[in-house]
């Protein structure tokens, strides 16, 4: 196993008077398997003892889990924050930054998980629950295959042990507008127009058909589907480098988990319409694993139910 060479933890994320609840940064360097030096940063929020929860998301996720930074609003609004299904009233939550390029080719899950083992030590968290989603859902799977004493409680979302094939091709179209483009000099418009393809995925054809068919006059969605996916093309290329789009498209299809490593309580959240991580996959790996639970649900969200159906995912995560 790669061993911590340093951990800190900064002051700088402290927070204001006014917030009922601590944050800390945390910030570790560590040797990957392949013999890389990465630093991996953190943010925990929550009272230092009390119950460590470790929480990915997709890949837009990053360390600053409730939105208190001027340029990233909160990944998962609606779960996380005082009072809600991730309390950091409660719990310690330690989200953090993807490893990505600076890893060549690619980073692994495993060498994100290896990333937030040390991350967890640098927290002080002795022992702590899992709660992942999409990319991190995979991530989560790793992690506890890594340090099974350590994982209390898996929670899963919207992650199954590896890609769907088709799931894969897409995210190859993708990957070669991204390349395409950079070979031209535009890498940002690469990552845009990559972007737009990857939202026809995230959601279903009922949900842009409701939305965009007849939108009413100066509703949200009236300028129509194409102007909706170019905001979120350029919104995502504006945070997100092609260098980053590229290593963490890579390190989702070469994701394989065996089931069998996995040894800690593991609770599953599959949707009917996910079409990018099919609910039969879902239900593919509960089935793997022995005393496995698993909660289906039907969205007109598609994959991006784990953000969207807020009263689904906070019944699921009930049991944290």
């Amino acid at each position: 196993m790669p061993a911590a060479v340093s951990a800190t933890s900064a002051g700088e994320g402290s927070a204001e008077p006014a917030c009922p609840f601590p944050i800390h940064d945390h910030i570790t360097t560590l040797e990957l398997d392949c013999g890389s030096f990465v630093t991996a940063k953190a943010r925990v929020y929550g009272p230092v003892g009390a119950p460590g929860i470790i929480v990915l998301g997709g890949i837009s996720a990053h360390r600053f889990l409730l939105g208190d930074h001027a340029d990233r609003a909160s990944w998962w609004p609606g779960i996380a924050g005082p009072g809600l299904a991730l309390d950091p009233l409660r719990h310690q939550l330690l989200a953090f930054d993807f490893l990505a390029g600076e890893v060549r080719p690619f980073p692994r899950v495993e060498d994100q998980a290896r990333a937030l083992l040390a991350l967890a030590d640098a927290a002080g968290f002795e022992t702590f629950q899992i709660v992942g989603a999409s990319y991190g859902g995979t991530i989560a799977l790793a992690l506890a295959a890594l340090a099974p004493e350590r994982v209390t409680g898996l929670h899963v979302l919207c992650a199954a042990a590896c890609p769907h094939p088709m799931t894969t091709a897409l995210r190859a179209i993708q990957r070669d507008i991204v390349e395409f483009a950079l070979a031209r000099g535009d890498g940002a418009g690469g990552v845009d127009l990559a972007r737009r393809l990857a939202m026809t995925t995230y959601r279903t054809p009922d949900e842009f058909k409701a939305r965009f068919s007849g939108p009413a006059p100066g509703s949200c969605d009236a300028a129509g589907v194409e102007a909706y996916l170019a905001a979120r093309g350029a919104d995502y290329a504006a945070h997100t480098s092609p260098q980053r789009f590229l290593a963490l498209s890579r390190s989702m299809d070469a994701a394989r988990i065996d089931p069998a490593s996995i040894r800690a309580p593991l609770r599953l959240f599959a949707v009917e319409e996910d079409r990018l991580v099919p609910a039969s996959d879902v239900a593919a790996l509960a089935n793997a694993i022995p005393g496995a639970a698993l909660t289906r649900i039907s969205s007109l969200y598609g994959h991006d139910a784990f953000l969207k159906e807020v009263e689904a995912v906070t019944r699921f995560l009930e049991a944290i």
